[in-house]
Parts: structure tokens; C-alpha cells; sequence
């Protein structure tokens, strides 16, 4: 039988990933640590990093289907793209496409989706937004990024929850 503090746990968990999937200043990894140190039970743990998995995809899907449609509609008007004014603004853009290049190759695109998502580099919240405006599949970004975040997620977790408990 599930205690309410449980569930409790298991929906804070769950609504943080959410959060911390549209709204980055919310740290999940930060959010997995404290988890560890917290929970005692190895179950209730386990299901509270599940919840916040789940909640971490649905939020990044949510990102990434509102970019898709918002960069539909502004692709259509006919307004070239300025040159950028500074040499900070000229390297984003080259990034940028180097990165949305990357990307458009189904395998590289999934595996920099996996990667990012495993170890943040390149932050998940960019490869987000540059996975929306090319051609990669929703069901592909959320695949490799349920599968890197759990195990993030779960390897912080545990790591903290042995050294803790």
C-alpha cells in the first residue's frame, strides 16, 4: 500500500519535471540529489524518479511541438534573416547550424538528443529547441530523452542514496 506522503513525493516529482522541462531554472538534476538524500526507501525513490522521467518527457514534448508550430508559421513569411551584429551574435548562428545539421541526420540526431540528455552537454533545453525546428520525429526525441534522463536520473539518485543512507 502507497502512504500518502508517497504519493505526495511521487507527484511533487512529477510536477518538478514538468517544470523543470519548460522552465530551465528549475534544476531537476539538483531536484534528483536532494530525492536521494531524502527518501529512505529504495521503492518509493525508484517510483519518485519514474514520476519525474515521465514528467520531464511530457514537458519537453509540450517545448518541443509549441516551437515545431511557432517555427511553421514564422517560416512562411517571406522576411530574409538579418546578419547578426556582433561577433557573439555571428558564433550562436554558426552553432546553430552546425548543430541543426547534426541534427536533420536521423542517427546523429538521436544520439546528440541521448547524449544531451545523459550529460547535459549540449544542454538539453537548446537541443530541444534545434531537435523542433528540424526534421527529427517527436517520438525519436522523446525516446532518447526518456531513456537518457532515467538513467541520469537514476544513477544520481542511487549514488546519493548510498552514500547518504
Amino acid at each position: 500500500m502507497i502512504a500518502m506522503g508517497d504519493l505526495a513525493i511521487h507527484g511533487a516529482a512529477f510536477a518538478f519535471g514538468i517544470a523543470s522541462a519548460i522552465f530551465p531554472v528549475f534544476n531537476a538534476e539538483a531536484y534528483v540529489v536532494g530525492l536521494g538524500g531524502l527518501v529512505s526507501d529504495d521503492v518509493t525513490l525508484l517510483v519518485a524518479i519514474v514520476a519525474l522521467t515521465v514528467g520531464t518527457v511530457i514537458g519537453k514534448a509540450v517545448v518541443f511541438v509549441l516551437i515545431r508550430r511557432g517555427s511553421e508559421r514564422f517560416s512562411r513569411s517571406p522576411k530574409a534573416r538579418r546578419p547578426p551584429r556582433t561577433r557573439f551574435g555571428a558564433w550562436v548562428r554558426r552553432v546553430g547550424n552546425v548543430l541543426l545539421g547534426v541534427m536533420e541526420r536521423p542517427w546523429a540526431g538521436a544520439a546528440t538528443v541521448f547524449l544531451s540528455s545523459l550529460v547535459a552537454v549540449p544542454p538539453l533545453a537548446i537541443v530541444t529547441i534545434v531537435a523542433a525546428l528540424s526534421r527529427q520525429r517527436l517520438w525519436v526525441f522523446l525516446t532518447m530523452v526518456l531513456i537518457g534522463r532515467a538513467i541520469q536520473y537514476l544513477a544520481i539518485a542511487f549514488v546519493i542514496h548510498r552514500v547518504i543512507g
